[in-house]
């Protein structure tokens, strides 16, 4: 089993001092970069990539989120959205990773009434970052967005029917997926080449240490082993502790 974690429990810290604590566990084989503030200017930094790969540690990278939206109704945020996430790609040639996770878009207070036509942006925006990546050798790896208002493909079907007709792998979050009511046996698809695991009550995208929260934890594991899902499975969580306390988790069930 691949275990990852994100660098969203390490944004206090600095860079060493955080790809030392990932090296150091010996359950962690991938760390997320979070390729956004603070380190959004990490391309032009040599010290930072020379670092990065010092480690004997793989990486995935999580696009930039902050203030973007791939679908949006301006045309100029939409192409700029879409020209940080090809910033991603550039990243992930540098420091040899193969998976850049990407949100897919929002829909504002101002697009309410507009949704069809900001899908279609969405869709456009998806395939131009798709064609980037395949042409990198980088699985641009689409997220299902939690249930928040005006988040987009919170639906993990709509989304896995869309990145099947798009040929684009998914970023599953079953986090995500448990705030929109859906349960561990209807979020299997082919198209999952990458997933974040926290776990939450249901109703708040709170990003909990596993078996904290309400989703059927054990279940969801069962089913992607039983067929076969060989990505890696990235802790998405908040702190060190809640890291630890999920490996501890997974031990408990066998899976480690």
């Amino acid at each position: 089993m691949k275990i990852g974690a994100s660098m969203l429990a390490t944004e206090n810290m600095a860079m060493k001092e955080a790809l030392d604590y990932f090296e150091s566990n010996k359950y962690i084989e991938y760390v997320e970069i979070l390729h956004d503030y603070p380190y959004r200017e990490i391309n032009d930094n040599n010290e930072l990539i020379d670092l990065i790969n010092s480690y004997s540690l793989k990486y995935t990278i999580h696009s930039p989120f902050i203030d973007l939206n791939i679908a949006s109704l301006n045309s100029a945020l939409a192409r700029l959205s879409v020209e940080e996430i090809k910033r991603s790609i550039d990243l992930a040639n540098m420091i040899d990773s193969n998976i850049v996770v990407v949100h897919p878009g929002t829909v504002s207070f101002s697009g309410r009434g507009k949704e069809d036509i900001i899908y279609k942006i969405g869709r456009d925006s998806l395939i131009d970052i798709g064609d980037y990546a395949k042409d990198n050798d980088v699985n641009a790896c689409i997220e299902n967005l939690p249930k928040i208002e005006g988040f987009m493909y919170q639906d993990v079907k709509l989304l896995n029917d869309t990145l099947v007709e798009l040929e684009l792998p998914m970023t599953l979050d079953i986090g995500h997926a448990h705030t929109a009511g859906f349960t561990p046996d209807e979020i299997y698809f082919d198209s999952i080449k990458h997933i974040h695991v926290h776990d939450n009550p249901g109703d708040d995208d709170t990003h909990l240490t596993l078996g904290e929260g309400s989703f059927a934890v054990n279940e969801f594991f069962d089913i992607f082993i039983q067929n076969n899902y060989d990505g890696s499975y990235m802790l998405e969580l908040y702190s060190i502790d809640s890291i630890e306390k999920s490996i501890e988790y997974m031990k408990s069930l066998g899976l480690l």
